[in-house]
């Protein structure tokens, strides 16, 4: 569980492929501000993943954190904790 009073930090793995990818990771940052009125980051995971919906990505989560690959590489591209 997500019992930390710090806000859910983005962190960006990658570079954004694209002018489309970078304006949705701009939009997943402003999601997280959100996050941190979540008792458990699992409750953020369907957000993500419906911003970054599968075939394209996968989107993989704990109670402590997320985490975002681009389907074709197996590098994160971000990680929310």
């Amino acid at each position: 569980m997500n019992h930390s009073t710090e806000m859910p930090q983005l962190t960006l793995e990658q570079p954004a492929s694209d002018e489309a990818e970078a304006a949705l990771l701009a939009r997943l940052a402003e999601l997280v501000t959100d996050a941190y009125l979540l008792p458990d980051l699992r409750d953020f995971a369907p957000q993500v993943r419906q911003l970054f919906p599968e075939p394209a990505y996968l989107v993989g989560c704990g109670s402590s954190h997320n985490w975002l690959h681009r389907a074709a590489d197996p590098q994160r591209l971000a990680l929310i904790r």
